[in-house]
């Protein structure tokens, strides 16, 4: 029986529609088999990272989250046979823990760890989903009353027939292939508005289990409002509000160095008081931000912490979105046996210079 000698993987990482990549792979890697092992395993995670290029401008539906991923592994053997594998996957910026062991799934339905959400009163709820796998319908409820339902049918038509051939009217099909899809790769995670005035959400899987989620409206008076935006561990876009007081500082920093202001002259010398001896340049401006989430439940230990870890965020300002940065690096879980009330008081890093220094 022949055994497996070398393997060699083809990648392409690609927008639009699936299978619609060409040319050249952004990849091609020949590996040769380990004395003692049966497999040979390509690691691709980072690879596919480098070519996903987050980009959020504070509209949801043109956000940039997504692409596809295709490969093409060659096996070859000691006999000199060889074997082609193909395959297709939607990726994303996601990450799994090391609790949920080697390559962790983040295809279910909510795309976010929380079940209880807090919001601002009058403001829709956004849900991000992820559309292809599990779900079937999403159900809105005010209070008992059903205010809407959305249902979901694949965009992918899986194709049966390989090699027969079809007419229609006086046209020959010839179905060769393992699916067609008319979405792009961002069409398929992306959220999804409730209602004013949505309590409950109710999103129902194609084999009929349900998960609820659970809105609390605040209807802040003292304070206001902010929305921050974050890519969470699903690789999506998730808003979490602070309803506490919001803090902001400006930090400078400059240099500086001394000069001779004397003015001599053949009748006089003297130097002009009004001149400074200490010049200033590279001056840099950098300004933060605290914000306060207001009391909030136990399922968002999760969320700050996966606020913490993200590499993209936003806050939602005057009609804009800006980048910044969590400059917090630890989390304390809290619980209501002991802390009763649980409130998160984050710092964040405006992630530009204060002073324009875009050219």
């Amino acid at each position: 029986m022949a055994t497996l000698a070398s393997a060699t993987l083809k990648l392409w990482i690609y927008d639009g529609l699936i299978n619609s990549y060409s040319g050249d792979p952004q990849y091609t890697i020949t590996k040769s088999i380990i004395s003692g092992q049966e497999t040979i395993l390509f690691e691709i995670s980072e690879l596919i990272r480098d070519y996903i290029d987050i980009s959020f401008s504070g509209n949801y539906d043109k956000a940039s989250l997504s692409k596809w991923a295709s490969w093409e592994i060659t096996n070859t053997f000691d006999d000199a046979s060889t074997t082609i594998n193909k395959g297709t996957r939607l990726v994303n910026h996601g990450y799994g823990y090391f609790e949920d062991e080697i390559n962790p799934q983040l295809t279910t339905p909510l795309q976010q760890s929380n079940t209880c959400i807090y919001w601002k009163k009058g403001e829709k709820v956004r849900v991000p989903l992820y559309k292809e796998n599990e779900l079937y319908s999403v159900e809105f409820f005010e209070g008992t009353i059903s205010t809407g339902t959305e249902t979901f049918g694949k965009t992918i038509t899986q194709l049966t027939a390989d090699t027969i051939n079809y007419k229609t009217d006086s046209s020959l099909i010839k179905a060769d292939a393992e699916s067609l899809m008319s979405s792009n790769a961002n069409s398929i995670t992306s959220g999804i508005n409730a209602p004013v005035g949505t309590e409950t959400v109710v999103i129902t899987t194609e084999d009929n289990k349900t998960v609820t989620l659970y809105v609390t409206y605040i209807d802040e008076c003292k304070n206001t409002p902010y929305k921050v935006t974050f890519l969470n561990k699903f690789g999506v876009l998730q808003d979490i509000w602070f309803f506490g007081r919001r803090k902001e500082k400006a930090d400078v920093s400059r240099e500086s160095f001394r000069v001779n202001t004397i003015n001599s002259t053949s009748t006089s010398t003297l130097y002009p008081t009004y001149k400074r001896t200490d010049k200033i340049h590279n001056v840099e401006s950098k300004k933060s931000l605290t914000l306060n989430t207001g009391f909030i439940c136990e399922d968002y230990n999760e969320v700050i912490q996966q606020l913490l870890q993200t590499e993209f965020c936003w806050i939602h300002e005057d009609n804009k979105v800006f980048p910044v940065t969590p400059s917090e690096n630890n989390i304390e879980y809290k619980t209501n046996l002991y802390e009763k009330l649980l409130n998160f008081t984050l710092n964040f890093d405006y992630a530009y210079s204060e002073l324009n220094s875009v050219r």
